[in-house]
C-alpha cells in the first residue's frame, strides 16, 4: 500500500522529476569540457638488460614485483614530470604534467606502460617521451652494478617503446550527463518525499483511523460537477441529463 501511494505521488509531480533530470544532464554537459585530449604511450622494461652467463641470475633479482610497482608509483611524480618539461621545453607546469601522467604495470611482466595526456597531440608524444627518459636517466643515477661471487645484478629501467602517436581520449561527456540525469532524479524524489512528509493533512481514512483511533462509517466524496448559482434566487445547478428528485 505505501509503495502504491509513493507511486502515486511521484506521478503526480512528474513535471518536477523531468525537470530536474533535465536539469541535472544539463549541469553534467555544462562542466564537461568539449576541448578533445590525446594520450601518448610509451613503454619501459624494468630488470637487467644483461644477466650473465646463467639465467639463474634472474631470481636473484630480490621483490621484482615491489620494484616494478615501485617504480610506476615513482613516474608520475612531479620532479620527473619536470626534468621532462626540460627536456622537452614543453611550455607545460610539472604539476599539470604531473597530474595528466599515469602509469600501468602489464600483468605478468616487467613492463610499465607511461601514458601522459595533452590537449596537443605532439605534445603529449613528445612529454610521454620525456617523462620516460627522465625516469630512466634518474633511476639510473640511483643503482650501481655490484662486483663479486653472487653479486645481484642492477635493476634500472630502459625506455623499451617509445610514444609514437597520440590518441583522442573519450572526454566523459555522456557519462557525466547520465550522472546528472541520475543525482537530478534521486534529489526530486527526496523533494518529493520531504514535501509529502511535511504535509499534516490527512490523505486516507486508514491514516484517519490511525490519529483519532476510531472507524470511519462512512465517506462523503466531492462533487466537482456540482455548481451554486450566486445570483438572485439561484439554485444548485445540476449536470446535464440530472433530474430533480
Amino acid at each position: 500500500m505505501e509503495l502504491r501511494r509513493y507511486y502515486l505521488l511521484i506521478r503526480q509531480r512528474l513535471l518536477l522529476v523531468v525537470v530536474a533530470v533535465i536539469v541535472g544532464a544539463g549541469i553534467g554537459y555544462a562542466i564537461t569540457s568539449r576541448v578533445p585530449f590525446y594520450t601518448a604511450t610509451a613503454e619501459i622494461y624494468v630488470g637487467s638488460t644483461n644477466l650473465g652467463p646463467s639465467n639463474q641470475l634472474l631470481y636473484q633479482e630480490a621483490d621484482l614485483n615491489e620494484i616494478v610497482a615501485t617504480y610506476s608509483i615513482m613516474i608520475p611524480q612531479p620532479v620527473i614530470a619536470q626534468k621532462a618539461i626540460n627536456q622537452t621545453h614543453a611550455n607545460r607546469f610539472a604539476g599539470e604534467v604531473s597530474a595528466n601522467t599515469s602509469t600501468q604495470v602489464l600483468t605478468g611482466t616487467q613492463l610499465i606502460d607511461v601514458s601522459v595526456t595533452d590537449r596537443v597531440p605532439a605534445t603529449a608524444v613528445s612529454l610521454a617521451n620525456g617523462v620516460t627518459q627522465a625516469f630512466v636517466s634518474q633511476i639510473k643515477s640511483y643503482t650501481s652494478n655490484p662486483t663479486g661471487n653472487g653479486a645481484v645484478p642492477s635493476l634500472p629501467a630502459h625506455v623499451f617503446q617509445p610514444a609514437i602517436v597520440g590518441v583522442a581520449s573519450s572526454s566523459g561527456l555522456t557519462k557525466r550527463m547520465l550522472l546528472g540525469g541520475i543525482f537530478g532524479l534521486v534529489i526530486s524524489i527526496f523533494m518529493i518525499l520531504l514535501l509529502d512528509y511535511l504535509d499534516i493533512t490527512i490523505k486516507s481514512p486508514d491514516e484517519l483511523e490511525r490519529r483519532v483511533g476510531l472507524p470511519v462509517l462512512g465517506i462523503i466524496p466531492r462533487f466537482n460537477s456540482l455548481k451554486l448559482d450566486a445570483s438572485p434566487g439561484g439554485s444548485v445547478q445540476r449536470p446535464l441529463g440530472a433530474t430533480r428528485g
